[in-house]
């Protein structure tokens, strides 16, 4: 029984490095991909708001006009929009629900950033709705900026200002000092001092978990080899 013991326990030390690796793995194609996707969408923003169906039938030259006449850029400035369409989901069937946003994609990426820059800095409004630019951002930060945001709308009714800087980070201005957390899910201890309970990611928390116990290994086996 005390070898058969061992042998087990053997195979969940084998088991637990190769989960460890595997995951450890996975996060970093994760990451990459993610990269990848981030840097396939640097020329792309999202305007919401615009009502379905206002682009008829040619939205490149819709969006042209519509950012021209809305927009202080240079007079007779060539845009460059290789192409703008409405987000890729189902059109909604109820005529109250928001309008799917339209992705526009340009050319040059310094025109994109002085669209999407000057529109920050203004009111921009059609047909008496108002219109919002935003960065294209992948599912995967939109998901993480989403859950930055909830937790800063209950900051703010707390009276503490916060932010979220790219790509989903959490800043908290409190009155010990300004404090930067890479994911909601790592500020979870302080924020539940406020009385903020985080919705945690089960994937997240396990690559979490996995990632410092690989961390505590690396080390632990330097240490050993040091010595």
């Amino acid at each position: 029984m005390e070898e058969r013991l061992g042998n087990n326990e053997d195979k969940m030390t084998r088991m637990e490095r190769v989960a460890t690796f595997l995951l450890r793995e996975t996060t970093k194609l994760s990451e990459k991909c993610n990269d990848l996707e981030s840097r396939m969408r640097r020329n792309n923003i999202r305007i919401h708001g615009i009502p379905e169906g206002a682009e008829k039938n040619d939205t490149v030259s819709f969006i042209t006009q519509f950012i021209k006449s809305q927009i202080q850029i240079a007079a007779g400035r060539d845009l460059c929009i290789e192409r703008a369409h409405r987000s890729l989901v189902n059109k909604p069937k109820d005529s109250t629900a928001p309008p799917r946003a339209i992705i526009v994609r340009f050319l040059d990426y310094k025109i994109k950033e002085q669209v999407i820059k000057q529109a920050w800095s203004q009111k921009i409004c059609y047909e008496g709705r108002i219109i919002y630019f935003n960065q294209d951002y992948t599912t995967e930060v939109q998901k993480k900026r989403k859950q930055a945001r909830e937790v800063i709308k209950q900051l703010k009714e707390r009276n503490v200002k916060a932010q979220s800087p790219y790509p989903a980070q959490l800043k908290v201005f409190l009155d010990t000092g300004t404090k930067i957390f890479s994911t909601v899910e790592e500020a979870a201890p302080v924020l539940k001092e406020m009385g903020i309970k985080v919705k945690e990611d089960r994937m997240e928390r396990i690559h979490h978990v996995m990632a410092q116990k690989a961390k505590g290994t690396r080390h632990g086996g330097k240490k050993g080899q040091s010595e």
